[in-house]
């Protein structure tokens, strides 16, 4: 008997979760398939199921998406989403092939992600110390100084934070794919944070256990005395950012900055793919190359007005 759809996505789902997808890839994987479910059902009266699924259906469905207007990446990473599902559906013996392949992906100019510029980093800061909460200003500078991930930062304990003569760093216990790294510390964030645990010592704060400080407690915390999560971070972010009168900021912004930041110090690429948890210097790459901003400056260069 043929599995309805949400059965079979639901597979598909705890497949992706035993490769250790993180979950916003999954999520985007699901909701890319199930924009392709819509339209292959209004296109061909068929349901979603992989032995459904011809090349000319994927060929006709990016087609259609290009009509729309759809962006180049947001075409392209539907294609790798119905691909990624195909691929699964062969190796679990429900097709002989994938569809997928041949299909051609949508020709972009390569740009790099888009950073804060510098009066925009000064500007979400300012609008941070305005309010004189210190745990806000630690997290926004240690996303903008350190790179590291939201999901990074929640998980954050106080015994992973040392600030020494011999040692100040970071240690990111549950990078992406589980990895763990040594991430080191400014002096902007080292200042920062050594602010921030005088302001709980002084306070006694009942968000960790006494003074000193209980290591075993999470470093930052939310309402409601539990352990701050993604979507606080994105609720902290988006207030200040709005205080700052800034557009589209969000912790990953604050992640690309950071990266973009090394790399316009003439940082070597091998080490701003160690800092940020790259597997691979190929994905740090995106950050050598220009913005739209950068680009906007460059034809302003010689405006004459």
């Amino acid at each position: 008997m043929v599995k309805k759809l949400n059965e079979l996505l639901q597979d598909y789902r705890d497949y992706l979760y035993d490769q250790d997808k993180s979950e916003k890839t999954i999520q985007a994987y699901t909701t890319d398939l199930r924009l392709f479910a819509r339209w292959f059902n209004n296109s061909t009266g068929d349901a979603l199921l992989p032995q459904n699924i011809t090349p000319l259906d994927v060929g006709d469905y990016r087609n259609t998406m290009l009509g729309q207007g759809k962006k180049p990446s947001t075409i392209n990473r539907s294609l790798i989403s119905i691909s990624s599902f195909c691929q699964w559906a062969q190796k679990e013996g429900r097709i002989p092939s994938n569809p997928v392949e041949g299909i051609r992906p949508v020709a972009e100019e390569p740009l790099g992600p888009r950073a804060l510029e510098r009066k925009e980093q000064l500007a979400l800061l300012r609008a941070v110390r305005k309010t004189g909460n210190m745990r806000n200003l630690a997290i926004v500078t240690m996303l903008l100084h350190t790179g590291i991930r939201i999901s990074e930062l929640c998980n954050l304990r106080i015994s992973d934070i040392s600030l020494s003569k011999d040692s100040n760093t970071i240690i990111v216990r549950q990078g992406k794919g589980t990895k763990r790294r040594s991430v080191p510390l400014n002096s902007t964030v080292i200042g920062v944070l050594k602010e921030y645990f005088k302001y709980l010592e002084e306070r006694n704060s009942i968000l960790v256990a006494g003074t000193p400080l209980d290591e075993n407690r999470f470093l930052f915390y939310g309402q409601k005395r539990m352990p701050l999560t993604d979507r606080g971070v994105r609720y902290i972010i988006k207030k200040y950012a709005y205080s700052a009168k800034l557009r589209h900021v969000s912790p990953h912004i604050l992640r690309h900055t950071c990266a973009k930041n090394l790399i316009d110090a003439g940082q070597p690429i091998d080490r701003v793919a160690k800092i940020l948890g790259h597997s691979s210097i190929n994905t740090t790459a995106i950050y050598t190359m220009p913005t739209e901003q950068d680009l906007q400056k460059t034809v302003e260069s010689i405006s004459w007005t």
